[in-house]
């Protein structure tokens, strides 16, 4: 028991134990004990650390308790994929983690924002990848098609209780199957799923929704260096006009981009729609040329430069 001559001779010097604030009171003959004035230690994660409670311990009620050694705090990282990484759709890729203190289970998921449609958010899209994995550190999974370029990837580790106590999140880039082994710098437009690419160095500058051909018409599959005798080259942008009027059908085609080379039959281009078909993008509904929002065609038009290749699949 201490005296009071004891206690007025003690000094208090602030420390850290495994990330807790602690005095370590001295008392005299080499006796010590600690008292935790602040104890709520945080999971270290890169991004969206949640909060990890305090071991419990008998005596933190009334402030005093005799030193010890602490769990680490509870954290997980990714492992794979890496920085600046990039799937494309189809392919099985690894995730990996790396989880430390008590994570005994961990959930999967991703989500995003969906492509915009001129310049106006559609919603958001995000599904659970895998659930309550437990005693594993990787995960294989087919990368389905995303309406975004890219999507944030999430892991989260859960307690033996079930609770949260670390997440970490991670930016993937995104690219369809059709697209892969395209120039740095193209125009790519894939008529399964109604969207435009604008790829520059590498990496989609702009993702647009569009509207091919309905039947009967046809939007021709071109690729750099396509001929026919009908369209005469394709595969590439050949022209830049802001207004041109198309004689046959009699309207103004604004921003317009010119792909086949031949106009005495009828020349496709990109360009932009009427505000009143908007609501028809996403599916097909022109004559052949490809359709996209007003908005989105200004865009495109200030970025694009005579010669762009341009591929149609």
């Amino acid at each position: 028991m201490w005296s009071r001559r004891s206690k007025r001779a003690s000094t208090r010097q602030p420390h850290t134990l495994g990330g807790i604030l602690a005095t370590i009171i001295y008392a005299g003959a080499g006796a010590a004990v600690v008292a935790f004035w602040s104890a709520s230690p945080v999971a270290s994660t890169p991004e969206n650390a949640i909060p990890y409670p305090t071991p419990a311990g008998s005596d933190i009620g009334c402030g005093v308790q005799a030193a010890r050694s602490l769990p680490a705090a509870p954290s997980i990282r990714l492992i794979s994929p890496g920085i600046g990484e990039e799937w494309v759709e189809g392919n099985q890729v690894t995730i990996a983690w790396e989880p430390t203190g008590p994570v005994r289970w961990t959930r999967l998921y991703y989500y995003g924002g969906r492509c915009p449609l001129g310049g106006r958010s559609r919603g958001n899209f995000g599904e659970v990848i895998a659930n309550r994995l437990a005693r594993t550190n990787s995960f294989q999974w087919t990368v389905p098609w995303i309406d975004a370029r890219g999507l944030r990837l999430r892991i989260a580790g859960f307690d033996a209780n079930g609770e949260p106590v670390a997440s970490f999140e991670r930016t993937v880039r995104f690219r369809p199957r059709e697209l892969v082994g395209l120039p740095d710098t193209c125009i790519a437009i894939i008529k399964r799923k109604q969207r435009l690419y604008y790829y520059k160095d590498g990496h989609i500058e702009r993702m647009h929704i569009i509207s091919t051909a309905r039947w009967p018409y046809s939007t021709p599959t071109m690729k750099p260096g396509d001929y026919s005798s009908r369209q005469g080259a394709m595969g590439q942008v050949f022209r830049k006009s802001y207004a041109p009027r198309s004689r046959r059908y009699d309207v103004t085609m604004r921003y317009w981009l010119q792909i086949t080379s031949i106009t005495s039959s009828g020349s496709h281009g990109i360009h932009a729609t009427s505000s009143n078909l908007y609501y028809r993008l996403g599916q097909p509904a022109s004559h052949g040329c490809i359709r996209q929002h007003r908005a989105d065609a200004r865009i495109l038009y200030e970025l694009v430069k005579v010669g762009t290749p341009v591929y149609i699949f």
